[in-house]
């Protein structure tokens, strides 16, 4: 008999064996866990940080489950959620181009609960990211899925519940019968509405988070003995008629388990992933820099500009990239890419405090002079500034953008900038040592103790 889509992916998230793993693909998935609790630490301070870390702590069941930074102690469920408005607050998480998908921040919060209840160790870690993961991309990349989801989902949210519910599946040891029930109860779990994304609101934070909530729930409860629909994701009232919009006629002629099988395990998408230098929505990293270069290459200042026109594609005019000002809330600037441009040509920085100066004068006054037009490329991206003195100059990131698949010694520097003043020096470095090294830990318990504020590691 065929396998469906949950009982393939069972099979195959039952025979990853860390061991078997491509060194590659483990030393990627070590990158990403440093930039994720990087970033996530870096992300306490802020509101909706804040709100979910008070709403967890006044439910008052403790458990054995680290809520970063603040310490407090509670169940899987509540950490998962937590943390995970901090994994995607400051807006430096991981992106997967080709799937529009944020794999390790919806897939990191739910292990790192599920491991420390456990007290698994490193390697176990690194084994589960990597399943969670790529299980993420794969089912993303589906081929009848529409390459920007953001018509239909908020789908970092919408497909991460899948993986992450993979992922602590593995962490589980649950067998195939019962992985494949926790990934369709987690494709039933799965939700997010993109009109946040549209309008600049910021709703998409606890959206996101919810995924590495409701992926613990579905685990657990299938791990109890609770049971899906075997086609839960390819029926006709399944995963991807609901989320990708694809129609039934059309999903009853497609092989849909031989599609989303035929990548994992042979094209990896943790290589592919690509770093934030900025703390701003992904499609906005290439004006940012584009921007800059003008500024400095040129010696602009802001008196010197008349004009900005900035063109972009459609993964950012569907993504919020056009939303005009004025800006309520941080999450609008975020997606705003008027307002990434205006920031580093007023400035030439573009960092978090930038981001929350929803109302300078400096910005705001580039930003009256700025047209922002679509482009029907995917990922169009260029930006053309008119100065005083009647030049033009012309930054065009299709030819000129960077590399943003960044090193470790870079996503070093991104952990060291978001976590200073969050924890005592010494303690980022120590945090940060025993994070590189993940994969000698015997117990991720310790590490865990490192992202507390003033803990060490022999607490």
């Amino acid at each position: 008999m065929t396998q469906t889509v949950s009982q393939a992916l069972a099979e195959w998230v039952v025979g990853v064996n860390y061991d078997t793993l491509p060194d590659e693909i483990t030393a990627h998935a070590r990158k990403t866990l440093v930039n994720s609790i990087g970033t996530a630490i870096g992300a306490f301070p802020l509101e909706d940080v804040q709100r979910a870390v008070g709403y967890v702590a006044a439910q008052k069941v403790t458990g054995p489950c680290t809520v970063l930074v603040s310490g407090d102690r509670v169940h899987a469920g509540g950490a998962s959620f937590a943390n995970g408005v901090m994994f995607n607050n400051l807006g430096q998480e991981e992106t997967h181009l080709q799937s529009g998908t944020h794999p390790v921040e919806t897939t990191t919060p739910v292990v790192l609960a599920v491991a420390e209840q456990l007290g698994s160790s490193g390697k176990a870690v690194l084994e589960a990211l990597v399943v969670g993961a790529e299980v993420t991309m794969a089912v993303a990349r589906m081929s009848l899925t529409p390459a920007v989801k953001y018509d239909l989902c908020e789908a970092p949210a919408v497909y991460g519940t899948v993986g992450a519910a993979a992922a602590a599946a593995k962490l589980l040891g649950l067998d195939q019968a019962s992985t494949a029930h926790a990934l369709g109860l987690a494709a039933n779990f799965a939700a997010g509405l993109s009109e946040c994304i549209r309008t600049g609101t910021d709703e998409y934070h606890f959206i996101v988070a919810q995924a590495s909530a409701h992926a613990e729930l579905a685990v657990r409860l299938a791990e109890g003995g609770a049971i899906s629909s075997a086609t839960s994701f390819e029926g006709g009232g399944g995963f991807y008629h609901l989320f990708a919009g694809v129609a039934r006629e059309v999903l009853q002629g497609h092989d849909v388990p031989g599609d989303v099988m035929s990548r994992l395990g042979t094209h990896w998408g943790l290589p592919e992933l690509i770093y934030k230098p900025y703390p701003v929505n992904y499609f906005n990293q290439v004006f940012a820099d584009g921007a800059l270069d003008l500024r400095t290459k040129n010696n602009l200042t802001a008196s010197d500009v008349t004009s900005v026109r900035i063109t972009v594609g459609q993964l950012a005019s569907t993504s919020g990239a056009m939303v005009p000002p004025p800006y309520s809330t941080r999450g609008g600037v975020l997606g705003s890419t008027r307002f990434c441009v205006a920031s580093m040509l007023a400035r030439g920085t573009l960092g978090l405090t930038d981001t929350q100066d929803l109302t300078a004068t400096d910005i705001a006054g580039i930003m009256e002079k700025t047209e922002v037009v679509a482009h029907d490329g995917l990922t169009t991206s260029r930006v053309e500034v008119s100065t005083v003195d009647g030049q033009t100059f012309t930054f065009d990131g299709d030819t000129e953008g960077r590399d943003y698949r960044l090193s470790e010694p870079e996503i070093n520097d991104i952990f060291r900038q978001a976590v200073s003043g969050i924890l005592p020096a010494t303690q980022l470095e120590e945090l940060l040592a025993n994070l590189s090294d993940v994969a000698a830990a015997g117990d991720i318990r310790k590490i865990m103790a490192l992202t507390v504020a003033g803990q060490d590691g022999g607490q």
